[in-house]
């Protein structure tokens, strides 16, 4: 669900090794009549590329990505659910493959669609709350895998000018998920109580759509200002023309 990193992970690549970047990673420029067409193709290209990392570079591991932890509420509608989820770790994002790509740097502003295979959302979780009439709660390990995911993104920048530099700040972040399927599995509902644990995972899987219809809102919101976060790590200290490159 979470491959609006697909940018921050190529963009990463240019932080610090201006001069070390791998000879052979698509560069795309800015007077690219082309430019959308290139990005479209470099970005998963370099995302495949950095799947264990690059340590001259400071690239993380993407496969998996680790997130330290986001809280989800529901507080309306037929489900009512509290979650809490640490060391969670995304499986899948490498797979992703970019379907659009429009950059519109003059208004300073991104938008990109992309789908990916598989992605598998793994974490510890404390959870709390009611779907339809049935109470539900437990601590445990949560494993929300979504299948044909559509990930639309929609980045909203302003510039900042430092030391004759212009940067290009994150000051919002949209993200939208559309899964074609939600496979859900919880360990430990019920403080450990298999009957009902068993019961209630067959009974979201059965109902996957209605859930993660009632909670993609909270997902989207609490994964948004993750992905602005991270994403201005990179764009508030790397000016634009070494971003996209202007000759």
């Amino acid at each position: 669900m979470f491959d609006s990193l697909l940018l921050v992970v190529f963009l990463t690549s240019f932080v610090n090794a201006e001069n070390s970047l791998p000879e052979d990673f698509t560069r795309c420029r800015q007077k690219d009549a082309k430019l959308n067409e290139c990005l479209k193709m470099a970005v998963p290209d370099a995302l495949r590329r950095m799947k264990k990392g690059i340590p001259s570079l400071s690239v993380p591991e993407m496969e998996p990505l680790h997130v330290d932890s986001i809280n989800v509420d529901s507080g309306s509608g037929p489900v009512v659910i509290t979650q809490m989820y640490k060391k969670i770790k995304l499986h899948g994002l490498t797979d992703s493959v970019l379907t659009l790509y429009k950059a519109d740097l003059k208004n300073y502003r991104l938008r990109t669609d992309s789908i990916t295979p598989k992605m598998e959302f793994i974490a510890d979780y404390i959870m709390r709350g009611r779907i339809l009439l049935l109470p539900i709660q437990g601590k445990g390990i949560a494993n929300i895998t979504m299948v044909n995911l559509v990930v639309k993104h929609d980045l909203i920048g302003e510039p900042v000018v430092r030391d004759g530099q212009t940067y290009m700040h994150i000051k919002d972040y949209r993200v939208k998920f559309i899964p074609q399927r939600v496979l859900l599995h919880f360990t430990n509902l019920f403080n450990g109580d298999k009957v009902l644990g068993d019961n209630m995972n067959e009974f979201l899987n059965s109902n996957s759509d209605l859930v993660f219809n009632e909670l993609k809102e909270s997902y989207e919101k609490a994964l948004s200002s993750v992905f602005q976060n991270v994403t201005n790590e990179i764009f508030d200290r790397v000016p634009m023309n070494k971003i996209f490159l202007e000759d």
